[in-house]
């Protein structure tokens, strides 16, 4: 356990560590736009997994939140979080029992659904509990991971309400891979008409009379331009708790970096070893820091630059800029990570800061929860 008031810099490392404030300044951010245009939030908690800062969320206005995994929607009614939407199918047998023993404590749990057999493999198993089950159509946007075509939604929400434990609750229409479009125009263009035409599918069930209240979807990098789009009724952005670089990368709404939140959550990372003029080596490595083609930023000390060159598992390179010199063994650098998500799921714990200091340690309860 570390001791509470002490400096961040005296953390184990690696570590990852919050900025409380910070992360309270994203949420309200995020909830205030929402607020301003709407819409609600029902944020996508896969980022942070985390039941504290779940509750931080809601307690800030969010109506709910979003998981992948019925082993996260487990974690959250345990922790006594409730409005869960699970993002995902959920279709083997012993999936769907676990999914429907948490009905009892979490009536209002909602699913996603994409195909007419996964309707009626959950319809048999509710009414085997005499319990009903929300589910929203979900809607492949041209990611080709999970959805119907916009052209078969009204076909399979029909099938959803025609069942006899199945209620409607709407749509979800969620375009991951458009997250990250570096232009905004660009970004903006292609979302939009994305969400356009989950908003004419929702306009097409409730004129063929079907129940059809809840429009969701959007991300951090969307959330700006999907909530402007009439039909929508929520949001569930996720990076927007803590961020990373690869969100620092994009081109905000205003031109220039993509400024709306804070990097909240920061990495810390020890040199271990500097026996070679061209580089040191620090304790952060693959098992630390999840790789996707971005690099973290070193935000501690100028001019370094941090890459896995190779270094295994457990260790990384960093190199210095010409005329930058290189930490001494025994520093503490501080960085950016590349992508929060994957990178959160390698930790037990945030260490929770005010003014660099250690207020808390908050576990990350959701950690592990891919079965």
């Amino acid at each position: 356990m570390v001791a509470l008031k002490v400096n961040k810099q005296l953390i184990d490392t690696p570590a990852l560590v919050i900025d409380r404030s910070q992360l309270i300044e994203n949420i309200c951010n995020m909830q205030a736009y929402a607020n301003a245009a709407g819409v609600a939030v029902r944020p996508h908690i896969k980022t942070h997994k985390c039941a504290n800062i779940a509750r931080l969320q809601k307690e800030h206005g969010a109506i709910g939140v979003c998981v992948t995994k019925v082993s996260e929607a487990e974690q959250l009614v345990k922790s006594g979080v409730g409005g869960i939407l699970i993002t995902s199918p959920v279709v083997t047998e012993l999936k769907i029992t676990r999914l429907l023993s948490l009905l009892p404590q979490a009536h209002d749990l909602m699913v996603v659904v994409d195909s007419a057999v996964n309707a009626g493999q959950l319809n048999e198993a509710c009414k085997h509990l005499g319990m009903s089950l929300n589910c929203l159509v979900d809607i492949d946007p041209g990611v080709h991971r999970t959805g119907v075509s916009y052209k078969e939604a009204l076909t399979l929400a029909r099938v959803i309400h025609g069942h006899d434990y199945l209620k409607l609750a709407g749509i979800q229409c969620y375009a991951g891979n458009l997250q990250h479009v570096h232009h905004f125009s660009d970004r903006r263009r292609v979302s939009q008409a994305a969400m356009e035409k989950a908003a004419g599918v929702k306009k097409k069930l409730i004129s063929d009379g079907l129940p059809c209240p809840i429009l969701t979807g959007t991300g951090t990098g969307t959330f700006d331009i999907d909530s402007s789009v009439e039909g929508v009724t929520e949001i569930q952005p996720g990076s927007y708790t803590v961020m990373d670089q690869e969100y620092a990368a994009i081109e905000g709404s205003e031109g220039g970096g993509f400024r709306h939140f804070q990097h909240a959550m920061t990495q810390l990372t020890t040199v271990i070893s500097g026996n070679h003029g061209s580089h040191i080596t620090v304790d952060a490595g693959l098992k630390a820091l999840y790789t996707d083609n971005t690099r973290p930023r070193i935000i501690s000390h100028p001019g370094l630059e941090y890459d896995w060159a190779g270094f295994g598992d457990e260790h990384g390179r960093v190199t210095a800029l010409p005329g930058f010199s290189l930490p001494i063994v025994g520093e503490v650098l501080e960085l950016v990570v590349p992508h929060c998500d994957p990178t959160i799921n390698l930790f037990d714990y945030f260490y929770i800061v005010e003014n660099g200091q250690v207020i808390d340690k908050w576990p990350i309860n959701l950690r592990g929860c891919s079965q």
